[in-house]
């Protein structure tokens, strides 16, 4: 799992059946380095759980920890990404 900040989101006119109740999130990941939580220069798609929004603060899950969150138990969900957690209580963005 990673955390990150959604920066935006993706429209799609079509997308699989199993995903259509669901919003895809663009998210710029982050990590440390010695200086504190920085932007790293990775953006991913993640399917949305929990209806985050642009700005927020998330934990997303990669691999079957994704598809778990979007359909338990299911194995015949296409998603490789999924924000599983809305991080609360911390303000600003990370540093560039």
């Amino acid at each position: 799992m990673n955390r990150g900040v959604v920066i935006g989101e993706v429209w799609a006119t079509r997308k699989a059946p199993r995903l259509a109740d669901r919003k895809l999130l663009l998210v710029a990941l982050t990590g440390h380095d010695g200086r504190g939580e920085r932007f790293t220069n990775r953006v991913v798609v993640a399917a949305d759980c929990l209806d985050a929004g642009p700005g927020d603060r998330v934990v997303v899950a990669f691999g079957s920890g994704a598809r778990n969150a979007v359909s338990p138990g299911s194995r015949d969900v296409l998603v490789d990404a999924a924000v599983v957690q809305v991080i609360e209580g911390e303000s600003g963005l990370p540093g560039p």
